[in-house]
C-alpha cells in the first residue's frame, strides 16, 4: 500500500492550489465552511477531528471537521480559522490553507465550503466544551487502506441515500463529514 508522507505533501498543494472549486450560488442556503486539518506527525500526517457536544441541538454529537458558518463581511477562509481557533484552539496562524475542495449541500439547508489545512505542529487542543466534547487524529494512511470507506444507505424524508462511512479506533465518520473525507481522499489519492 502507498502512504501519505511529506512528498505525497507536496504534490498534493499544487493539486489543490490549481483546482478550481465548484461554488455553489445557494437561494436561501446558508454559508458554512470546514477546515480539512492535516496534523503533522514526523513524516506523515494525521486529520484532526472533533465530536460535536452532544448539548448542540443540530448534529449533536456527530464527528466533523472544525467549521461553521460565516459572520457577515467574514471571508469563508477566515471563517474556518476562526472557527478553528474558537472550537479546538488551534490558532489561525498555525495553519496555512493549501486549496478549497468543491462545495457540498447539505439536507439541512447549509451550503458548505471545504478548505485543507496544515498545521505546523502538533498542537496543545483546547476545547470549547460548548461546541465540542473531544478532538481526536486519525492517521490518513488508516484512511487510505482498501476496503475503506463503507457505502450505508440512510433513510431520510422517504428516499433512501448513500452515505459513506468510516470506522476510525470505535467511532463513525459519516454524514457530510463521511463525504467531505471521500472527496479529500480521492484528491490524496492522486499523490500517491
Amino acid at each position: 500500500m502507498r502512504i501519505f508522507e511529506a512528498d505525497a505533501l507536496s504534490k498534493l498543494r499544487p493539486l489543490l492550489l490549481g483546482h478550481l472549486p465548484d461554488e455553489i450560488e445557494g437561494g436561501g442556503l446558508r454559508r458554512a465552511c470546514v477546515v480539512i486539518p492535516l496534523v503533522p506527525h514526523g513524516a506523515t500526517y494525521s486529520l484532526l477531528f472533533s465530536q460535536r457536544s452532544r448539548s448542540l441541538n443540530v448534529h449533536g454529537g456527530q464527528i466533523s471537521f472544525p467549521g461553521g458558518s460565516a459572520h457577515e463581511g467574514e471571508t469563508l477562509e477566515d471563517a474556518g480559522l476562526r472557527e478553528m481557533q474558537e472550537e479546538v484552539g488551534v490558532p489561525a496562524v498555525s495553519v496555512e490553507l493549501i486549496g478549497r475542495m468543491d462545495d457540498v449541500v447539505t439536507r439541512t439547508g447549509f451550503i458548505v465550503a471545504p478548505f485543507v489545512g496544515v498545521l505546523k505542529e502538533k498542537p496543545a487542543y483546547v476545547l470549547q466544551s460548548s461546541e465540542v466534547d473531544e478532538v481526536f487524529e486519525v492517521p490518513v494512511n488508516a484512511l487510505l487502506r482498501p476496503g475503506v470507506p463503507e457505502i450505508r444507505y440512510l433513510m431520510y424524508q422517504g428516499g433512501k441515500y448513500p452515505s459513506y462511512s468510516y470506522e476510525c479506533d470505535g467511532v463513525t465518520v459519516w454524514g457530510l463529514t463521511g463525504r467531505i473525507l471521500k472527496s479529500f481522499l480521492d484528491v490524496v489519492r492522486l499523490t500517491l
